[in-house]
């Protein structure tokens, strides 16, 4: 009775804390949001109200609905008076088809602002609050938008604190100290953000990418928030959280709403997740800087919003990896397995050849000899227990002859009149042939644990910077009681006809074994190895895997501009570097 009287009082205060946020709705906004006609994607949601039930119940699956959310740029020390909304998201709740998207809208969009002409979007939250705004939105996209979400700085600063920060891999340095901008000081790799920096961090918009950028770091904070949602230490921060979140926000989601929507998103797998940036054109007009994007544009953003994402593995079925670049596969990995390789073709030293090879591979080459046969196909041989290695070496040498023999006392290779050095992979992964031999060879020395490196990089993607640039490791600042974790990161740059794009591949070493990035995804198992991809299939967000003791992911670009299959074959390819 206890327990029940407790989580009913909880309840109770919950719906408080939430019933506040509702009464701050403005009338106007309520108007626009009610009797709204369904989507042509999604049933219809139900106009929020302040919670009227007193059960505890709460059902598994929200309703489907369309929320928008406004992100002001107000804060405290600022003059309320013609805010604007600095951030604009579209999100689509879909549990009957399992999944949910996000759409952001660049600030800056030029739109016919319903009574006012054309415009930016957000100048429609100047003149008319987030009524005209909702009535913006939903001219511009065709779409019903049932309920509202509107949070502050504040709120975003004081929540993130709450939580004990967030996890997230930044993907390349952000520097503004410029006191007309933003300040920012913050370094690539994989960090813990604290309220400020991570406002800082979704906030910055003085590069290349302008909006575009700040959209896509939105949302990859936001995926971050979600993956880590179900900390452990989450239960005894609730009441911070929800104290520090409905204090500073204003909605149309009830009390009940709020905990199906947070019980079903924590739940649903990463896959089923799709972010949507409307792109377009920025350019001046008359003296106003805008985003330009014409109806195509709008209407295949739409689409991709309303459409749900692939639950497929987003790389070729069977063999390894298939890209679009140069690279066909990554070698496999043959550390530890004893091999002795015989000649039966009468090359003279092809059988030194072929066990250098495989040494590069990993292999321990016992003996090299002759058959004393002659034979036309290159065979592998493998005694009782060994059939996996054996199966694993035939195909890193390309021969779908594998038998067992009882004469052998270690897997056997056999060459015959056939061989040749695999020519499709597009390095004998060694220490002495990756890019950047001598680096990699350096860091091994000074990192206390297993380093790897990559033999192959996709095309266009250049090493620009390694973190922390002066020490071995960094350690990467955790919550309280977490103890140290050390890590280092390696940051590639993309080129793209001679210019330098705002484009970063990272591949991240850790010992922190249990890092948020090591999130649920879809397994694929390659030369004995489980890599797992994070995403969905056509936006995939980094690959991982475990070994030796170490973490290592390669994590895509803030545009996801690398496949699925171009992170995997650099996963793949990474091979132990000696520190010798």
């Amino acid at each position: 009775m206890l327990l029940l009287g407790a989580a009913g009082g909880s309840y109770l205060w919950f719906r408080s804390q939430v019933a506040g946020a509702n009464e701050r709705v403005p009338d106007e906004v309520r108007a626009v949001l009610t009797d709204k006609p369904s989507s042509t994607a999604t049933t219809t949601g139900t106009t929020a109200r302040a919670a009227d039930s007193t059960t505890t119940t709460v059902p598994e699956s929200p309703s489907a609905m369309h929320l928008l959310v406004l992100g002001s740029d107000h804060r405290e020390d600022e003059e309320e008076e013609g805010s604007r909304s600095d951030t604009i998201i579209l999100v689509n709740i879909d549990p009957d088809r399992g999944f949910l998207s996000l759409m952001s809208i660049p600030r800056d969009l030029r739109v016919d602002v319903p009574g006012h002409g054309f415009n930016k979007i957000n100048y429609a939250y100047a003149v008319g609050g987030p009524a005209l705004t909702i009535k913006t939105v939903e001219q511009l996209t065709g779409i019903d938008i049932n309920h509202y979400l509107e949070i502050d700085f504040n709120a975003f600063r004081d929540v993130t604190d709450s939580i004990g920060g967030v996890y997230v891999d930044v993907d390349k340095r952000y520097y503004q100290d410029n006191p007309k901008y933003e300040l920012i000081k913050l370094a690539p790799g994989y960090q813990l953000l604290d309220g400020e920096h991570a406002l800082d961090y979704v906030r910055y918009r003085r590069d290349k990418n302008l909006d575009f950028g700040m959209m896509e770091r939105q949302q990859v904070f936001l995926t971050a928030v979600r993956e880590q949602a179900m900390g452990w230490d989450l239960a005894f921060r609730l009441p911070r959280v929800v104290s520090a979140l409905f204090s500073n926000v204003t909605t149309t989601l009830s009390a009940n709403d709020v905990l199906k929507l947070a019980w079903w998103g924590v739940r649903l797998d990463g896959g089923k997740m799709r972010r949507v940036t409307i792109v377009g054109d920025a350019r001046e007009q008359d003296g106003v800087s805008y985003v330009f994007v014409d109806e195509q544009g709008i209407a295949e953003a739409v689409d991709d919003f309303l459409t749900a994402p692939s639950g497929g593995t987003p790389v070729a079925s069977g063999g390894s990896a298939t890209t679009s670049t140069t690279q066909a596969k990554a070698a496999p990995e043959l550390r530890g397995m004893k091999v002795d390789v015989l000649n039966a073709n009468g090359r003279a030293g092809e059988a030194a050849a072929a066990g250098e090879w495989l040494s590069s591979l990993g292999a321990e080459v016992v003996t090299v000899g002759n058959a004393g046969i002659s034979v036309d196909r290159t065979s592998v041989e493998y005694p009782s227990g060994a059939a996996d290695e054996g199966e694993l070496l035939a195909g890193a040498l390309q021969t779908d002859s594998c038998v067992w023999s009882e004469k052998r006392q270690r897997v056997t290779v056999i060459l015959g009149d056939d061989f040749a050095l695999p020519s499709d992979y597009a390095l004998p992964p060694s220490a002495n042939t990756i890019s950047g031999a001598g680096g990699w060879k350096k860091i091994a020395r000074m990192v206390p644990f297993a380093v790897r490196g990559p033999a192959y990089i996709p095309e266009g993607y250049f090493f620009v910077e390694r973190m922390p640039v002066e020490g071995a490791t960094y350690d990467i600042d955790g919550k309280e009681g977490d103890g140290d974790k050390p890590a280092f990161r390696m940051l590639y740059r993309l080129k793209q006809h001679g210019e330098w794009m705002d484009q970063y591949m990272g591949i991240t070493e850790t010992t922190w074994l249990d890092a948020p990035a090591a999130s649920d995804g879809r397994e694929v198992k390659r030369g004995g190895t489980t890599f797992t991809i994070v995403g969905a299939a056509d936006k995939v967000e980094r690959v991982w895997w475990k070994a030796d003791g170490v973490l290592y992911w390669v994590s895509n670009t803030l545009f996801h501009t690398l496949s699925g299959e171009e992170l995997l074959a650099v996963a793949e390819s990474m091979i132990l570097i000696p520190s010798g």
